[in-house]
């Protein structure tokens, strides 16, 4: 599906809401959208004679302003019945509300006089056929809003007897939406999201994205972790070509301006061992906003694990480290590039704590930075991501007169790609909850920058 008035897309502004000063193509809309709306929900399609849409694609328009609610979980859309477009709307269809309401229609049902129309995650080239997506651009932190995501399929795995491999379990996390459960607008300030006892708050401060994971208060396991991910005027690149459906595998999809990863470990356990508590937690507050006058969204994202291996009675263990990265991540006309490494912090040399037997505390993040189309949690696109794992290890108290043994790991890598990347955990509750879809999947390789394993003192005793 194309328009008669061609110009090659070109995107050229980031994270500013407003109205971009060219030709929408017959049928757009040229107001400016209410701003809470088009933060919360995206824009509106792009029409462009340099994109094609694959032929299933159904283009609504009004963007967000045809937009009633959503659902808590991203993926149910109530919609304007009479948008221009809405009539073409069918189970089975792709259909193009704005930038986070792009999906495979697997329900569709009336409302009155509106739709409402679950949408099944799709790929970047299950919406273009034919595109060239260039952009260069400086990220406007201030520019981004919180989003919570109150009812994300698959967010949150603990601990279970069940007979599974990785020995987790679905939970859901608490909700966030006013009642009815509807996709909260966005906020300015950042928001906490708790779930089987933890808590979680995304957070940005000048040259930092960051998050805070831990336990809540009056628990008998204590345990906090601080990961900031510092940048200097970070910088997102891209240049990204599809023909006939595929995606040009010397594709350039890079960010510049990461300075720096710090992470911060506190844990303590009252009963020792019988505290020790495993969780896997994606996030469900994106930092995020619309790109105008592009099709994209942008967003970041967080994942967490975090296991603790505490003995003894008031265990405690506490770390800290910071390193320096510098260089572009991603990938640059295919190749993958991975940035440069040094120490700022040893963490080896901040672990500390008293315990009664060996003790340990393993974290592993991921750090997302995503332009996309899509539904929250689910965008395809073009994106980068950051991957660190953590480990630190204090010995016993028992054994200092020998040799008291402190041990840390460090393994970095990096991902980049244009597609749709979900955990085997989301993609599992999404294909439960949408029973006639069929995920297609970006298969993802991670590449290491960096991988260290110490102990202290180097001698048998602690390397053993």
């Amino acid at each position: 599906m194309t328009t008669r008035r061609p110009w090659r897309l070109v995107i050229a502004t980031l994270l500013v809401v407003g109205t971009v000063g060219c030709d929408a193509g017959p049928g757009a809309t040229t107001a400016e959208p209410d701003r809470t709306a088009a933060l919360t929900y995206g824009t509106g399609p792009v029409r462009d004679g340099s994109v094609t849409y694959q032929p299933d694609v159904v283009l609504v328009e009004g963007g967000p302003a045809v937009i009633r609610s959503a659902s808590g979980n991203g993926l149910t859309w109530t919609i304007d019945g009479r948008a221009r477009g809405a009539d073409g709307i069918a189970v089975g269809r792709v259909v193009y509300v704005t930038s986070r309401a792009v999906g495979r229609v697997v329900d569709l049902r009336p409302v009155g006089g509106d739709l409402a129309v679950t949408l099944a995650p799709v790929t970047l080239t299950e919406v273009f056929r034919d595109a060239h997506f260039t952009f260069d651009r400086e990220v406007d932190e201030d520019a981004l809003r919180y989003q919570e995501v109150p009812d994300p399929p698959g967010a949150v795995t603990v601990p279970t007897g069940a007979a599974r491999s990785d020995g987790l379990v679905a939970v859901r996390p608490i909700r966030l939406a006013a009642p009815g459960g509807d996709l909260p607008p966005v906020r300015e300030g950042n928001a906490t999201v708790g779930v089987a006892g933890w808590e979680a708050q995304p957070y940005r401060n000048p040259g930092v994205f960051g998050l805070k994971f831990g336990r809540q208060a009056g628990d008998a396991l204590k345990v906090f972790v601080d990961v900031a991910v510092k940048t200097d005027k970070p910088r997102v690149r891209h240049d990204v070509r599809i023909a006939g459906g595929l995606v040009d595998p010397s594709s350039t999809v890079a960010l510049d301006g990461l300075r720096g990863i710090a992470v911060s470990i506190s844990a303590g356990a009252a009963n020792g061992a019988d505290d020790n508590r495993k969780i896997r937690f994606e996030v469900p507050i994106e930092m995020t906003a619309p790109v105008p006058g592009t099709p994209f969204a942008f967003s970041t994202s967080w994942k967490i694990i975090v296991a603790t291996a505490l003995s003894g009675r008031n265990t405690t263990v506490t770390a800290g480290g910071e390193w320096r990265v510098d260089g572009a991540v991603g990938l640059v006309r295919g190749k993958p590039a991975t940035p440069g490494f040094s120490v700022t912090k040893s963490i080896l040399d901040s672990i500390g704590g008293l315990s009664v037997g060996v003790s340990g505390v393993a974290v592993a993040i991921e750090f997302k930075v995503q332009l996309g189309v899509g539904v929250p949690g689910a965008l395809a696109g073009p994106y980068v991501k950051l991957v660190v794992d953590v480990g630190v290890t204090n010995g016993s108290a028992l054994g200092a007169p020998v040799a008291r043994c402190v041990g840390a790991t460090l393994d970095g890598r990096v991902g980049a790609g244009v597609g749709m990347t979900l955990s085997s955990t989301v993609a599992d509750a999404l294909a439960k909850l949408l029973r006639k879809a069929k995920l297609e999947l970006e298969k993802e390789t991670l590449y290491p920058f960096v991988h260290k394993q110490q102990v202290r003192p180097d001698v048998p005793l602690c390397r053993a």
